[in-house]
């Protein structure tokens, strides 16, 4: 059963209805899931997730200075999204995608080198994005006039394999949506990703990291040469992380 894209004229919860029951249903024939569930995109008028389990609390409010001029937060629908099987060997069953930019962010194409980044990129649990932009609009509510993030590669549409074929060095993870490359913020505020460790803003690096480990990231893989630091085994430095921090939830399903 495919939700489409656009609903006009239906409820929203009549629309998570579907998803939720296709989710955990099926269709009553013998596809797999996988094949059956499409997915629901953000949308601002959706209902509001909770927030992450281990969420630390935000360090700034909606009357800091600055913050009355960000637009409003998105909300992120709870559509029973299944990441399975493993980060480097698995898949994404009823998946939902991040818009290519949103109020606290825009996506990145790391092969093409445009903004927004390819539809098919961009897709992860519904868990993953609630976390994700709760980490963002917590990052700009405490930092105030800081540009939007830039994204780059969360998973595919229903996840799998997503290697060098992709384009670039590709990723031996991003298989089951709980993953996703975060680019640290550029000393000239530049929205693209920093080509050169020179080129980072390693305060509002550090402080985007320490967001996410906050919130209850399972792992922050970073660079070797950002100089960036955190809990050992969540915070780690790997080859060819300079540019962006590969932040990972952990599975809560299981």
């Amino acid at each position: 059963m495919l939700v489409p894209s656009h609903v006009p004229r239906m409820p929203i919860v009549a629309v998570l209805a579907t998803a939720i029951a296709a989710a955990l249903g099926g269709c009553g024939d013998d596809e797999q899931p996988v094949a059956q569930v499409r997915v629901l995109r953000l949308n601002p008028g959706t209902l509001v997730s909770k927030q992450p389990r281990r969420a630390t609390s935000v360090r700034a409010t909606l009357t800091s200075p600055g913050a009355h001029r960000l637009p409003p937060a998105m909300s992120v629908p709870q559509i029973g999204s299944v990441a399975a099987g493993a980060t480097n060997n698995g898949r994404l069953i009823n998946g939902l995608q991040l818009p290519g930019t949103g109020p606290d962010w825009v996506t990145y194409d790391p092969i093409l080198h445009r903004i927004p980044n390819r539809d098919d990129r961009r897709w992860g649990t519904d868990r993953l994005l609630a976390y994700l932009l709760y980490v963002l609009r917590d990052y700009r509510l405490a930092n105030a006039g800081a540009p939007p993030v830039v994204i780059g590669d969360l998973s595919r549409p229903f996840g799998g394999p997503f290697g060098s074929d992709f384009g670039g060095l590709g990723h031996v993870s991003h298989q089951n949506g709980l993953d996703v490359d975060v680019y640290y913020p550029r000393l000239d505020r530049t929205l693209q990703p920093p080509r050169a460790v020179a080129q980072v803003d390693r305060a509002l690096a550090q402080d985007l990291v320490s967001r996410f480990v906050g919130a209850g990231a399972q792992h922050a893989f970073v660079g070797l040469r950002v100089g960036l630091a955190g809990p050992p085994g969540i915070v780690q430095a790997i080859a060819h992380h300079d540019d962006h921090v590969h932040v990972r939830i952990a599975n809560w399903r299981r």
